[in-house]
């Protein structure tokens, strides 16, 4: 069932981007992005089947105890609120703020840090990937009420 879902995935972004202009690598087009990333996808999923296929009793196995662990549903629901709000606050609030807020959660709260840590690492990261992606990339990125 997962081989199918990984493989559809990678058929959807791979036939999507063939409608959209590609551009080139300094300036990318909207199917630039999709294009690789459907390839990529596609590469993972082939590797995932040609693992499972070699691996039979380990890939039985392996989902026998994924099965029979105990999973942790109240963190997976409070990352999953977590990625929804982070969506849903972006225009609102502005990039650096909410990556800041979902980092420090993450950090906190799902995998406890101390907070010296968590507020370091939050300012390197969301700091360091507005930078990437804002200055180095020139992307726009959601300003937000505040102007940043």
């Amino acid at each position: 069932m997962e081989r199918r879902r990984s493989i559809n995935s990678c058929r959807n972004h791979l036939l999507g981007s063939l409608f959209l202009p590609y551009g080139n690598i300094h300036n990318p087009g909207p199917g630039f992005f999709p294009l690789w990333l459907g390839i990529i996808l596609g590469a993972m999923a082939i590797g995932l089947v040609l693992k499972t296929t070699w691996q039979r009793d380990g890939a039985a196995k392996a989902l026998r105890d994924i099965v029979s662990e105990k999973v942790r549903w109240g963190k997976v629901l409070f990352v999953l609120t977590a990625l929804v709000l982070y969506g849903c606050l972006m225009n609102l609030l502005g990039y650096l703020i909410v990556t800041f807020l979902l980092m420090a959660f993450l950090l906190r709260f799902i995998e406890p840090h101390p907070w010296k840590s968590v507020i370091g690492w939050t300012l390197v990261g969301s700091v360091g990937s507005y930078l990437v992606f804002e200055v180095w990339m020139k992307l726009r990125l959601p300003k937000g009420f505040l102007g940043f």
